[in-house]
């Protein structure tokens, strides 16, 4: 099970949209907010596995109707939050006292900045849900998923079969949060010396806005 959780991080690096994703939002919003969107991820991953394991997945990936309606709910849902970050106007976004706190800003530091247009930093719960539609509504995650665990699980094995399912959902998980964790980690610096900057916060939104787009595309070039 050792090769299972290599090739899982491996696959983890290689960069693709959920990287770019990742890398985005943590540049824009910061690496704890960041972490709220790769919690959301895995519990995502978390339910394709239980998904998986009572053969449901299969039975999506197999029904042409449903793939595509999943494909329809994910890029709508995508080009939502590309509107909403392209309608961030020029601004230095308001942090929280938490976020603040986290990024060594004193009470005075926070005078300068500028509430956005849009309300201010999504909510912690808002960006976790944010990954976990994002997960759910990806039916690449569907096939990666299932043409990723069912080839590692072994009869020779003194486990059931689903049990060792569960077990490589877990490694999947765990390799998620080490790889897009370095990358929220080293994303998220980028928004402490960005924070005063209107300018670089509204051009932040917009390569969000961007990436939501492109990525709304990618599910429909499967």
């Amino acid at each position: 099970m050792l090769e299972f959780f290599i090739a899982a991080l491996v696959i983890g690096i290689a960069p693709g949209p959920d990287n770019l994703f990742v890398l985005a939002q943590s540049a824009t919003y910061g690496a704890r907010l960041g972490f709220c969107i790769i919690l959301g991820l895995c519990t995502g991953i978390a339910i394709h596995t239980c998904l998986l394991v009572a053969g449901v997945s299969a039975l999506i990936a197999a029904s042409p109707t449903a793939f595509f309606v999943i494909q329809c709910l994910g890029a709508a849902y995508l080009l939502y939050l590309a509107y909403k970050s392209f309608g961030v106007r020029s601004g230095v976004v308001q942090m929280s006292g938490d976020s603040r706190s986290e990024l060594g800003m004193t009470n005075a530091d926070s005078k300068d900045a500028v509430k956005s247009s849009n309300g201010g930093v999504p909510s912690a719960r808002s960006l976790y849900m944010r990954g976990i539609i994002m997960n759910l509504t990806n039916p690449k995650v569907i096939l990666f998923v299932l043409s990723l665990i069912p080839p590692a699980v072994r009869l020779d094995r003194p486990i059931h079969p689903s049990l060792q399912m569960a077990i490589f959902g877990g490694e999947f998980i765990l390799a998620t949060m080490i790889v897009f964790g370095s990358i929220a980690l080293l994303a998220g610096t980028v928004k402490k010396f960005l924070l005063t900057s209107p300018k670089a916060n509204r051009n932040l939104n917009w390569f969000s806005g961007a990436v939501f787009v492109f990525l709304a595309v990618a599910l429909f070039m499967v």
